[in-house]
């Protein structure tokens, strides 16, 4: 089978399942073109009954991918769906020293709808399910892509910024200098109660039609969980739809990590037609 335009994406068949295989990052960028695999592998895959060497199913294979937004989380649920319609197997493969992949489909349940192995050859030997796959909701899954993972125990000693009252967070709302982007100011502590309100104003703002966010935070902002699974579900909604996400002024814990995942160039503010923001602290 030829593989896709998409740099790093393979596509082959092992087993009689066809796998495709997932680029290094997977993000934003080059989101279309898996999509566009994905689609082809599962329409093969789901070739009418009798058809010559018809594929067992298809095994997405995220190997040694590091998930740069929500895009790979949101692929699988769409894939899921697409596969549940065409009666296809679908299965995922996540190693087991790739433990912030496994986290995602675990927190966002879609652990619970698409077998998860830890190599291709475990996915393409287990059985095939008797039937068609039963019907399920996915729903929930993308909503869950906007709520925060449970912390790790490095993350959350990680971020921690000192004592700070727990469960009191200010959020405000400006406009930006480019009447444009819309500045939402946090202060206060950010913990796993607070965390999900964040998650809530920023799908109301953006289900407003408020495409160009930029969260500003300080170091004096209490951190007690990870805002990155949050952030980067709304900033993947935004710039799907031609928005941004971006973090000024970050605490430097939060920037240290951010940093030393690779996420920085995914928190930049889209040029506009005005030239540099201009950001206006709320009276």
């Amino acid at each position: 089978m030829r593989d896709t335009t998409v740099p790093g994406l393979r596509v082959a068949t092992r087993r009689g399942f066809v796998v495709v295989t997932l680029p290094a990052q997977v993000g934003r960028q080059n989101y279309a073109g898996i999509r566009t695999g994905v689609c082809r592998a599962l329409a093969l895959a789901a070739r009418p009954a009798g058809a010559a060497r018809r594929p067992k199913g298809v095994v997405v294979d995220f190997g040694d991918s590091i998930l740069l937004d929500a895009s790979g989380l949101v692929l699988l649920a769409r894939a899921e769906t697409r596969a549940r319609d065409l009666g296809c197997p679908l299965r995922a493969v996540v190693p087991v020293m790739a433990a912030p992949v496994r986290c995602a489909l675990h927190a966002t349940g879609l652990s619970r709808l698409v077998p998860v192995f830890p190599d291709v050859a475990a996915a393409t030997a287990a059985p095939l399910p008797d039937g068609t796959p039963a019907g399920a909701d996915t729903t929930h899954v993308l909503d869950a892509l906007r709520l925060p993972h449970p912390d790790g125990p490095e993350t959350a000693a990680r971020l921690a910024t000192g004592p700070a009252p727990a469960g009191t967070l200010a959020i405000t709302t400006s406009e930006a200098g480019d009447g444009d982007h819309t500045v939402v100011h946090l202060s206060g502590v950010l913990d796993q109660t607070t965390v999900r309100r964040l998650g809530e104003t920023l799908t109301t703002l953006v289900e407003g039609n408020l495409r160009h966010l930029m969260v500003r935070m300080g170091d004096r902002l209490g951190l007690r969980c990870d805002p990155l699974p949050i952030l980067l579900g709304i900033r993947w909604r935004v710039a799907a739809e031609g928005g941004c996400l971006s973090l000024p002024g970050l605490p430097a814990r939060l920037r240290e990590a951010i940093d030393r995942e690779g996420l920085g160039a995914a928190f930049t503010a889209c040029r506009t037609a005005g030239g540099p923001l201009a950001v206006t602290e709320p009276a």
